[in-house]
């Protein structure tokens, strides 16, 4: 369950555009059983700039595998540290860290 996350975040003008891809499967019940593998997918994904959200998702295996997510906020600048804390179906969770550019 999201072992890596490649995070990029770019400021300008006030505004940061994000682009960060999670590394999983995203295998439902239904879809681990067609291939014969275990059941892991991302439950729950939390971005944190300067200790507030920036992005918040509940999902499930209806996702693609290694699923993309860009988004863009304010209220952040260069040099800010952007935090994602990833929760797999089973409660395990994996935190990456990266720099504003």
């Amino acid at each position: 369950m999201a072992k890596d996350m490649k995070i990029k975040a770019k400021e300008k003008d006030g505004v940061v555009k994000v682009k960060v891809m999670f590394t999983s499967l995203m295998a439902d019940k239904e879809e681990a059983e067609k291939k014969k593998i275990d059941v892991e997918y991302i439950a729950h994904i939390l971005g944190k700039a300067n200790d507030k959200v920036v992005f918040e998702a509940t999902t499930s295996g209806f996702m693609s595998e290694n699923p993309l997510m860009k988004f863009a906020f304010t209220g952040a600048k260069k040099g800010d540290e952007l935090e994602f804390t990833v929760t797999g179906h089973d409660g395990k969770t994996e935190t990456g860290k990266k720099k504003i550019k």
